[in-house]
């Protein structure tokens, strides 16, 4: 398989960042995988808050914790937030897919060639 899209795959199906750092290209790669990483946190800690938040209403209040209800308060809540969580959802996707065509960009331009699988000529049978 061919180094440039051993690099993509790697970007896309694995982890943005990973197939940067395949290509040994660490600065790029790490950067790539922190901001991902931090844009995600960021994420799941809004949304893990925003159920605590709802949890922590439904209990005062005495009434029942569900998952629905929760469920519920918290989508309610999140719609607040909305569009900033959407835009760095967003954020996610563009490096996702930036990292994927960088990968494989890098991989065709530093290894040209390698990686080809070519058909050998065929032995004369003697």
């Amino acid at each position: 398989m061919k180094t440039a899209i051993k690099a993509a795959l790697l970007s896309g199906f694995v982890f943005p960042g990973l197939g940067q750092i395949y290509l040994k290209r660490y600065k790029r790669g790490l950067t790539i995988l922190i901001l991902v990483l931090l844009a995600l946190g960021i994420i799941i800690g809004t949304v893990t808050v925003s159920a605590l938040e709802s949890l922590k209403a439904i209990q005062s209040g005495g009434g029942i914790a569900d998952m629905e209800t929760i469920s519920n308060l918290a989508s309610i809540d999140s719609a607040h937030s909305g569009i900033y969580l959407r835009l760095i959802l967003l954020f996610v996707l563009c490096c996702w897919l930036f990292s994927v065509a960088d990968a494989y960009k890098i991989g065709k331009r530093s290894f040209p060639g390698i990686g080809d699988e070519k058909e050998l000529p065929a032995k004369p049978d003697h």
